[in-house]
């Protein structure tokens, strides 16, 4: 297990790597397949992707990665959009069909900020129950060094708050790649175990892998 200052040091950018992230072969294929909009949408992803791997401060690199997915994806119903009733999209498949839903929007935050070098010990896509609206809901949390407070990302909101001020979310369990845990706002929470005990996340991460975007 790489120790806990390693896992906490600030984010080495690879430049080499970069090309990688959003590959122009996913992009020609969204062309393909979906048509010139796709591919824009593919475009101002990587040069987003290339943007925020220039910031210093990981702050920034958080407000950057939320506002760029909360305003390129519209919300859309899984059942309306994908004709399920859950279904997690690969950030591909949220750009190029344009829409997503909670999970989408999550999925696309956390591998966004992973490829820029923010550690997955830091990240928690987590699982609440939004009061407001009574219904379940996934957000993103992140985690600045172990054992304090996180913040939030979130579709509902472009301000990426403290958890300790979303009153209005409820946790129920995190996870992240190398883990589960008995989800705190206030806290890491209690490990419950491996993420690949969740089926959807399972069958993401096969996805992922096809098209050369591993979790």
């Amino acid at each position: 297990m790489v120790g806990v200052l390693a896992m906490f040091a600030a984010p080495v950018y690879l430049v080499a790597d970069r090309e990688d992230w959003v590959p122009d072969a996913l992009i020609q294929q969204a062309r393909n397949e979906y048509g010139r909009r796709a591919m824009y949408r593919m475009e101002r992803w990587r040069d987003m992707m290339h943007d925020a791997a220039d910031l210093k401060d990981e702050k920034d690199i958080l407000e950057e990665v939320n506002d760029f997915f909360n305003s390129e994806i519209p919300f859309r119903d899984d059942l309306k959009h994908w004709q399920r009733i859950d279904y997690w999209a690969t950030p591909y498949e949220s750009l190029v069909t344009d829409g997503g839903d909670c999970e989408d929007y999550v999925i696309a935050k956390y591998y966004s900020l992973l490829r820029l070098g923010v550690s997955s010990s830091k990240l928690r896509i987590t699982y609440v129950k939004a009061l407001d609206y009574n219904q379940a809901h996934m957000v993103l949390t992140y985690f600045s060094a172990p054992g304090v407070i996180p913040v939030v990302l979130d579709n509902l909101t472009s301000r990426i708050r403290p958890a300790t001020e979303r009153k209005d979310l409820k946790p129920v369990y995190s996870f992240n790649g190398d883990g589960m845990w008995l989800a705190k706002m206030k806290g890491e929470g209690v490990r419950l175990g491996s993420s690949n005990q969740l089926d959807l996340w399972t069958d993401l991460r096969i996805r992922m892998a096809r098209i050369g975007m591993d979790l």
